[in-house]
């Protein structure tokens, strides 16, 4: 017997029978604690709402209501869903998962413009608002105005010189007929230089239109320039420009009624964004963050953020 206990003692097969049971009994001790039984079991509940939310989710696909077969489908899918979702919650997976924190943080701040969306504005409210900010809506003065280009990387110092010229010729045919502007001889595409992808002619544009267009360094000129006359020349970042003005309409700060809608927008857009911060505010009160700093030439140190930072 002795003899035979020594010789099995040398089989490695006796060694992974061995690990293998008590590999066996370990998994049965481990998965009662983690998965107890029927007494303790966790319950998921589908109230009729989800229920209706699945049917209506399949309808919008499929443009029809699902079979009794393919409702259960439905039900099971979400029954899968919600329990592989709490056992990976329970398996830790959702930790240091950059894409389901992105998502939890913008949950978040959904939930924060929602509680910002329930205060309305008042009439006073929003009165005061676009008193304080008066320049975001105000009326912009209006200009309209044609122009005559001289390309000054082509004509180079000749350029000021032409322009010159051209303007008195112009003035003096203003003054032959009671100074009214002569649309022939004034023709731009005939006494300058053509400028590509630029109108010559604005009707009615307002001040950003002009800014985008020819520059605020015009914009800023043309404000002084009377109308019924050609003057100049003005100089914009593409060269010189004679600019003959027909109609200027100052801006003017408008009233609530008339931009009500773009007043409570920017009310909202404003109080959503007060709301979010002071809730992060509120929240980032309650940490202190340390942050390791490396040092090269010494072991790592740590600092501390302070809170509200």
């Amino acid at each position: 017997m002795n003899q035979i206990i020594k010789n099995l003692s040398r089989e490695p097969l006796l060694y992974f029978l061995l690990l293998g049971a008590a590999m066996f009994v370990t998994y049965h001790w481990v998965s009662d604690a983690v998965f107890p039984g029927t007494e303790q079991l966790e319950e998921i509940v589908i109230p009729e709402g989800q229920v209706g939310a699945l049917i209506l989710g399949f309808e919008k696909v499929w443009q029809r209501l699902p079979t009794q077969q393919e409702q259960d489908g439905l039900l099971q899918g979400y029954i899968r869903e919600e329990v592989m979702y709490r056992e990976a919650l329970v398996m830790g997976l959702d930790r240091d998962d950059a894409i389901i924190r992105r998502r939890l943080q913008q949950k978040l701040e959904f939930l924060t413009d929602d509680i910002a969306s329930l205060d309305e504005p008042t009439e006073e409210e929003l009165q005061t608002f676009l008193t304080e900010n008066l320049e975001l809506f105000r009326e912009q003065a209006r200009f309209s105005f044609e122009h005559i280009y001289f390309n000054v990387s082509e004509r180079g110092a000749s350029a000021m010189t032409d322009a010159k010229s051209t303007l008195i010729d112009l003035q003096q045919l203003n003054g032959s007929d009671g100074g009214e502007r002569p649309i022939a001889t004034a023709d731009p595409s005939r006494l300058g230089d053509q400028l590509l992808m630029l109108e010559t002619r604005f009707h009615q544009a307002n001040e950003l239109e002009i800014r985008r267009a020819l520059g605020s360094q015009f914009f800023d000129q043309l404000q002084s320039l009377s109308t019924g006359s050609w003057q100049g020349p003005l100089e914009s970042g593409f060269g010189l420009h004679l600019v003959y003005v027909s109609s200027h309409i100052e801006g003017y700060p408008p009233q609530l009624a008339d931009v009500l809608n773009a007043v409570t927008r920017e009310w909202t857009s404003r109080k959503r964004t007060e709301t979010n911060e002071a809730f992060y505010a509120a929240m980032r009160n309650r940490y202190i963050v340390t942050v390791a700093e490396p040092d090269v030439s010494s072991p790592p140190a740590a600092s501390t953020i302070p809170r509200g930072n």
